[in-house]
Formats: C-alpha cells, structure tokens, sequence
C-alpha cells in the first residue's frame, strides 16, 4: 500500500534529487506504477469481429491506434471501452498485462545531520513533487516518531484499544486496523468465535455518540483511538 523512498544528503551536505528520480526510475521498470490508479478500462474479448473501440471523453488514440496496438499486444477480437478521458498507450498496455502495481511513495530525506544550509521546506516539496516526505536523521535519532507518524497516516491505520468486560482497557497493546473497518473487523481479528458468539459491543470514544454506546450490529464503523468492550454468547 505504501512505497518508502530513502534518499541521502552527500557528505557536502546537499541532495542530488536525480537519485529519487533513478529510484523512481527502476521502480516504474519493475511494472510499479507510483501515486496513480489504474486506468478505467473495460475489455471484454470475443470470438470474432476484431476491435471495436468506444470511449467517453477526449482520448488520445483514435480507433486504428487502439486496434494497432491490441493486435499487438496479440489481442485480435474484443471490445475495449475507455471510461476516461486521455488513455494513454503505456496505460492501455499497463493493463492488458494486467500485473502492474498500483501503489503510493513516501520519501525519505535521511542523514539530515550532514545538512549544512537549511533548505526551505517548499523547495524540497517542489522538487520531490508532493509533500509526502520527511526530513530524518537515522544517526542521531531525529524526527524517527515524525517518521512513524506520517507512515501510520499515509497507510490509514488506526489504533483501537480492548477493554476486557469489567476491567480496565489495555491501553499499552492497540489493535491496528484500517480507517473504516468495523466491529466485525475488529472480531475477526481477534477470534472467529467473536463473530459467531458476538452479542454486543461498548464503544467509548470518537465513534460513539455517547460514553459506553452499545452495539448490537457488528456494522458500526470504528475510529482511532477507541475503547471497545466485546460481550460473547455464554
């Protein structure tokens, strides 16, 4: 879900942001597509009748460049539909292949304590692109739990807390599941016997209207920082 991009200050103290660019380089190489989503493509292939192309929007292939390029890519009779406007080969070709990763980068800007001139914050965005990076020190231990941070928001985590029935809750071991899973996700984490004895659940915390809100339905959406009570069948 989440590509980490380590880049290093050099011993002069500056960064060559062309190692970020080879990096993304060799990734792309490797059929890892970073900070897109796959093309919304449709193709259905048939028995006979060659390539009808359809489209919504402006493209930039018209119907003899798509039928070239499925011949091709040894593709002879289907329908291919482009729910997007401006297909670009590369992606058409990204996805008949159909084994292309479509995943996120977080950059990485280590050995901060080598930095001998700060450098403006927006500059570095400029160069990187986006603002998905942190500026660390793995030697001297600085800005790691910024680092921690980001990562755990970057992949929408969140920590949910179990407070056995009539006991205090285990603050020191959450449980760590997706922004917008549920008390379901949350049982089948723990035991498939939480879902098949579930009775109710009580949730204090942001997901809940009112301290200690009770739960029937295993479909109440959870959220960070919860404190959860899950009551079983005897």
């Amino acid at each position: 879900e989440l590509v980490l991009i380590i880049i290093c200050f050099r011993s002069d103290g500056t960064i060559n942001f062309s190692d970020l660019k080879a990096i993304r380089l060799e990734l792309n190489n490797a059929g890892i597509r970073l900070n897109t989503s796959p093309p919304r493509i449709v193709i259905k292939e048939r028995t006979r009748g060659g390539i009808h192309f359809t489209y919504k929007g402006h493209q930039l292939m018209d119907a003899e460049e798509v039928k070239a390029l499925m011949n091709e890519l040894k593709v002879r009779n289907a329908g291919v539909y482009f729910s997007e406007p401006d297909i670009t080969p590369d992606e058409l070709i990204d996805f008949v292949f159909g084994n292309r990763i479509y995943t996120r980068e977080f950059v990485v800007i280590n050995k901060s304590d080598l930095m001998e001139t700060p450098i403006p914050p927006e500059k570095i965005t400029d160069a990187i692109g986006h603002e998905h990076w942190v500026m660390i020190s793995a030697k001297n231990k600085e800005n790691i739990n910024t680092l921690k941070h980001n990562i755990f928001t970057e992949l929408n985590l969140i920590r949910v807390f179990l407070k056995p029935p009539r006991q205090e809750a285990d603050m020191d071991e959450p449980i760590i599941l997706h922004e917008g899973d549920t008390l379901e996700n949350l049982c089948r984490k723990i035991h498939k016997r939480f879902i098949s004895d579930y009775r109710y659940s009580l949730v204090w915390g942001k997901s809940a209207k009112h301290p200690g809100q009770k739960f029937e339905n295993l479909d109440h959406i959870i959220e960070d920082g919860d404190i959860i009570s899950i009551y079983l069948k005897r």
